[in-house]
């Protein structure tokens, strides 16, 4: 059910704009989405998320939503991943069907031991690579060799995030990951089905 690449949303607002861009990327290849939305009503998320789920069906893609367990129920989502300060992953666990899978952000060993008890089916480790953040701080890189420690420690499948352009898709694979998430890389690409080709490809 988890693919090797992984949309993650950019947070900017939901609208038309987004999902024709998700759905060019579907076309190219694409088939996993993360729907990472603060700002938005939540009948507005339901909404988008709803769409998404039909672009990626049970089956032939994931849909993903950050922290929002009761939407991810609602709208029948492949699962919820939930960010550090997010609800216990004990909690969301206990709220989501049988089926539905639970990631969690991980970012040093420390974190990732927490995952592994509190149910992670997954976790998504960041950020790898120097990473921009507009307004705030960006934490260190972790780099390969910490992403290689932590891949090795954990029991469930990783993703790498932060920073990973298609030319270093390779050495990130190399590392043992199930596969990676791409934010910016995808949301700010002047043809965002030509990236995900490229993403694929160099994964492949």
């Amino acid at each position: 059910m988890l693919p090797s690449l992984l949309w993650i949303s950019p947070g900017r607002g939901l609208g038309e704009p987004l999902y024709q861009r998700l759905a060019s990327c579907v076309r190219a290849g694409l088939r996993g989405f993360q729907l990472r939305e603060k700002l938005s009503f939540p009948c507005d998320v339901l909404d988008f998320a709803t769409r998404a789920r039909r672009l990626l069906p049970s089956g032939d893609g994931c849909v993903l939503i950050n922290d929002r367990v009761d939407i991810a129920r609602a709208a029948e989502l492949s699962g919820v991943h939930l960010g550090t300060r997010a609800l216990p992953l004990e909690a969301a666990r206990a709220i989501l069907t049988s089926e539905q899978i639970l990631g969690a952000s991980v970012h040093d060993e420390g974190e990732l031991e927490r995952a592994l008890a509190g149910g992670a089916d997954y976790v998504i480790v960041s950020p790898i690579y120097p990473v921009r953040k507009v307004g705030r701080n960006s934490s260190p890189p972790l780099g390969l060799h910490a992403l290689s420690d932590l891949v090795t420690r954990s029991s469930v499948p990783v993703l790498a995030l932060g920073g990973i352009l298609p030319e270093k898709v390779g050495a990130v694979r190399d590392c043992g990951v199930h596969g990676f998430a791409v934010l910016s890389g995808i949301a700010e690409a002047r043809d965002p089905a030509q990236a995900v080709e490229a993403y694929l490809s160099a994964w492949t």
